[in-house]
């Protein structure tokens, strides 16, 4: 194993449901004096066999040759290999040999293969993936009962199910006995109508705890659409504000099916959530109300705290300059930091530098398409 045994996190070895703000607060906050090698390996078996992706990765570690540190280098070399599994779909590495730093993060997800030379951890690939694929639920109900899913990155963490009182009326070979469908009399409707109220009701509270326990960020419902429609009515008001979506599916139905459902919503989701925010940082900045845009801007933000969410496009990069005593961060090349006359020195992708320090701060953070941010690239919605 690369590294020091008391400074390498794998993420089976945390677990998947520790995949989550606190894991990217972790990473974000990581800074080495030297240069950092991040590894980003797509190794979806679908797509290559392992032997070509060992091949595309010697061939993307040639790349940074010379400003990698050779044991860096080795040692995804050597953790691929001879000790990655090949269990996921993305591979992600971070490498420091030199200071005790190894960090191997296995992916239900597909990722696209890059690496990345910095004294900061290359972590918005991993940003951009959580806000579309982190912790939500799901919820598959019928009349009877229900199947919870909790979905990190891909995986499923966490199942349960809650299964109520029977409904005589939909037992194979009989046709409901609700009043106004076939062979529905009177009294035995409304006992049926009860026991489905009732089931909804128990299978709404039963979600309710699921939902207390793991706190997804959404959630979406799944089942008949006139079911689902009844069921949202039993949740409660805290459970009503994160349903994001719904979707037909059969109470059989597995989990890869339930998984294609539900990140085609959460993709289609993420996607208007990004034009809606772009316009809405673009719109304030304008009004100079809380919002700015440019890279020199929102540093400044972000150095004072006030990022609520920020907006970066995806292969936005640029220099800058940070205080080696406070960490000021700046893109304008100053002799002294303005607030401890530290000394300053130049960084390679400041842009990265502002991701970082805006997730170490709790913010949220926006990997946006190419051009969505015009000639300004990266603009922030502020707290205040």
């Amino acid at each position: 194993m690369p590294g020091n045994e008391h400074t390498i996190i794998h993420l089976e070895e945390r677990g998947m449901t520790m995949f989550d703000e606190s894991l990217l607060r972790d990473l974000a906050t990581i800074e080495a004096s030297g240069p950092v090698l991040s590894v980003y390996l797509d190794v979806d078996p679908k797509q290559h066999t392992a032997e070509e992706y060992r091949l595309i990765l010697r061939e993307m570690l040639k790349s940074v040759e010379g400003q990698a540190d050779a044991a860096d280098i080795e040692a995804v070399r050597r953790y691929v290999d001879l000790e990655y599994d090949w269990s996921g779909r993305g591979l992600v590495m971070f490498s420091r040999q030199a200071e005790g730093l190894w960090h191997a993060l296995t992916l239900a997800l597909p990722v696209r293969s890059g690496v990345t030379v910095a004294q900061k951890l290359y972590i918005s690939p991993l940003v951009e993936l959580d806000g579309i694929y982190g912790r939500h639920a799901v919820a598959l109900v019928d009349r009877q009962g229900g199947r919870f899913f909790l979905f990190q990155m891909g995986a499923v963490v966490d199942q349960e199910g809650y299964l109520g009182e029977e409904v005589r009326g939909l037992r194979k070979g009989r046709g409901s006995s609700v009043i106004g469908m076939h062979g529905g009399a009177a009294d035995a409707g409304r006992k049926e109508a009860e026991v489905i109220q009732r089931n909804l009701r128990e299978t709404a509270n039963a979600l309710t705890a699921f939902c207390q326990r793991h706190r997804p960020r959404r959630l979406l419902l799944a089942g008949a659409e006139h079911t689902v429609a009844q069921f949202q009515e039993h949740l409660p008001a805290q459970l009503q504000a994160i349903v994001a979506g719904a979707f037909v599916a059969d109470m059989e139905a597995n989990e890869n099916e339930i998984r294609d459902h539900s990140f085609a919503i959460l993709q289609q989701l993420s996607e208007q959530r990004k034009k809606t925010m772009v316009e809405t940082i673009i719109t304030a900045a304008a009004k100079g109300s809380n919002g700015v845009i440019r890279l020199g801007e929102t540093l400044s933000a972000a150095n004072e705290g006030r990022v609520q969410v920020l907006a970066i496009e995806r292969d936005f990069h640029k220099p800058g300059y940070r205080c080696r005593s406070c960490g000021y961060l700046t893109a304008q090349e100053l002799e002294t930091c303005p607030f401890c006359d530290g000394a300053f020195e130049e960084i390679p992708d400041a842009a990265e530098a502002v991701v970082s320090r805006v997730v170490e701060k709790g913010g949220t953070v926006e990997v946006v398409e190419n051009g969505m941010m015009g000639e300004a690239h990266i603009g922030a919605l502020l707290r205040y």
